[in-house]
This record gives C-alpha cells, sequence and structure tokens, in this order.
C-alpha cells in the first residue's frame, strides 16, 4: 500500500494518475477542505488528514509500505491561501509526516525537493531552506529515504506564474538571464517518482533535469519565435532579488523564496542533466517543445 499526499497537485495528480495505471494500491492524504473529487474519479481512494494533524497521520499510515509527497504550500500562498504557509507544511508537516512513517513502519519514503539546494539557497529562499532541512532529517531516521530533486518545472516556471506571458508579451529576467536551466516536462518528473516508488532497490538521491539546457533570454527567444511576436523584457537584477529575499524572508516567505531561488540559479549552472529520467526508462520532453505546443496552443484559440 502506497500513501500519496500532494495528489491534488500538479504534480501529485499526474502521479495518481501512473499509479492508477500501474494498478499499484494506493490512499491518497487530502486535507478536509480540500476537493478530493479528482482523485476520487481517477479511483484512488481518500483518506482525509493533514500534515500538521499528527493523530490523522497515524490512521493514514496504517498500513503503508510506501510514502511518495509532493506536497508544498508555495502555490497556494502565491495564489492567495492564508490557511498554510511554508513553516507549517514545508517544515513541520514534512516533518510530522516522516514521525509518522516511522512509527507507522513505513519501508520507503519518496521525497520531492529541488535540485541544486544548500546552505547558500537555504539562506535567501524559506522553501529551500524547509526541503533542505527535511533532506537531513530522513536521512537521520529509520526510513529508506529517496529524495528526488528536479529542476525548474516547464509548466511553472515557463508561464505567467513566473513572468513568461506571452498573452501579454511580457517576459520578466531575473538576474543577468545568462545561465541555463535544465527545464523539466511535470509528466516527466511523474513518471520517474512513480518508477522510484516501485524500484526494488532505489538509489537514495536522484538529481536531474530535462534534455535541453536554456538560459532565461534563450527561453524567451523561444518564446518569441513560437509566437511570432516580440516580448517586452523586465529585466530584475541580481541585487534586487538579493535585498528582496532578504527583506521579505519573514514577511512574505513564498515570494522571498521565488527570487532567493531565481538568485540562485542565475549564478549557478547545472551540474545535472536528463541521464537519470532516461536510465528508468523516461523520454525526457524539451523545454522548446514544450514552449512550441504552447504556441500552437494559442493559435488553435484563436
Amino acid at each position: 500500500m502506497l500513501l500519496l499526499c500532494g495528489g491534488t497537485g500538479l504534480l501529485g495528480g499526474a502521479i495518481a494518475t501512473r499509479l492508477v495505471a500501474r494498478g499499484v494500491p494506493c490512499r491518497a492524504l487530502v486535507r478536509p477542505q480540500t476537493d478530493g473529487s479528482a482523485l476520487e474519479r481517477l479511483g484512488v481512494p481518500v483518506v482525509r488528514g493533514d500534515l500538521v494533524d499528527l493523530p490523522s497521520l497515524d490512521d493514514a499510515l496504517e498500513g503503508v509500505d510506501t510514502v511518495v509527497t509532493t506536497a508544498n504550500a508555495i502555490g497556494r500562498v502565491l495564489a492567495g491561501a492564508t490557511d498554510v504557509s511554508i513553516d507549517t507544511v514545508d517544515g513541520q508537516g514534512n516533518a510530522n509526516l516522516a514521525s509518522a512513517a516511522v512509527r507507522a513502519g513505513v519501508q520507503r519514503f519518496v521525497f520531492v525537493s529541488m535540485a541544486g539546494i544548500g546552505d547558500e539557497v537555504a539562506r535567501h529562499a524559506p522553501l529551500a531552506r524547509a526541503k533542505l532541512q527535511s533532506e537531513h532529517l530522513l536521512r537521520a531516521s529509520r526510513l529508506r529515504e529517496v529524495v528526488v530533486r528536479p529542476d525548474k518545472f516547464q509548466e511553472v516556471w515557463l508561464a505567467p506564474v513566473s513572468g513568461i506571458d506571452p498573452q501579454r508579451r511580457r517576459a520578466i529576467i531575473y538576474g543577468r538571464g545568462r545561465t541555463p536551466a535544465a527545464y523539466v516536462a511535470v509528466d516527466d518528473v511523474a513518471e520517474l517518482c512513480t518508477a522510484l516508488a516501485e524500484h526494488p532497490d532505489p538509489p537514495r538521491m536522484v538529481q536531474f533535469g530535462g534534455p535541453e539546457a536554456l538560459t532565461r533570454l534563450q527561453v524567451v527567444e523561444a518564446f518569441e519565435q513560437a509566437f511570432g511576436t516580440r516580448f517586452r523584457r523586465i529585466h530584475v537584477p541580481r541585487t534586487a532579488l538579493a535585498l528582496g529575499s532578504r527583506a521579505l524572508n519573514h514577511r512574505k516567505p513564498a515570494l522571498a523564496s521565488l527570487m532567493g531561488m531565481e538568485l540562485n540559479a542565475d549564478r549557478h549552472p547545472p551540474t545535472w542533466d536528463a541521464d537519470p529520467l532516461r536510465a528508468l526508462g523516461v523520454d525526457p520532453r524539451p523545454a522548446s517543445a514544450y514552449i512550441a505546443t504552447l504556441a500552437a496552443d494559442a493559435a488553435a484559440r484563436r
């Protein structure tokens, strides 16, 4: 039996679809106030509970061998939610889940973190700090941890929410915009997570990206070519990212995290590639293919 946490999110939903397709016995932990009907339509039993409510985790983990968690708060916070935070979900929530998993005798704990995190980015980005603390906690526990560290999601970092807006023909360039990122497809990450959940002897950490590394400036050029129009470019200097992430660290940790992670990404090129995906049978999608699909979809709607 597998327990999926974060199944109502973008990545978690993609993992749930694959678990059902493979016939993996699973259930999904969903907060009492969150709509779990999409999971139920897939055929995934929903158990109500919350990462901040320890007794609910004990009930959800009964009979569970494997935990897969993609749960995080940043998307909901940036969308305006006030009932969650990085501290409560990504910090204490993950600690509660790990503690409950130990008590329940869980054998494998698949934890979705992020590529390239370390002490430097943790100082600037509360989300990275919480992820790194969770990684350390899992390694020190009795759990067989499998830390999944993907690079930036194409569906998030090549989208209006992060400053690439084809409809408004506008693009935000963070820092100098000349450092590449190996943008990775959510579906490819979901395939990898599902494979690791079933692998007879998975690695303890997998760090990877997509098959194509593009700088932010190259991303904008690819959008301009695909959409056949020029974008207005708004530059946010590294100094502004550093000052903003420090100033907002406690007041607006989600926004501080975005600024801190972009600052780190603009300073440090990836040292990882798509080989871990290919090794598990995943044919990874390039970022340029995703951009071309967005442009084709936009043209079809006109």
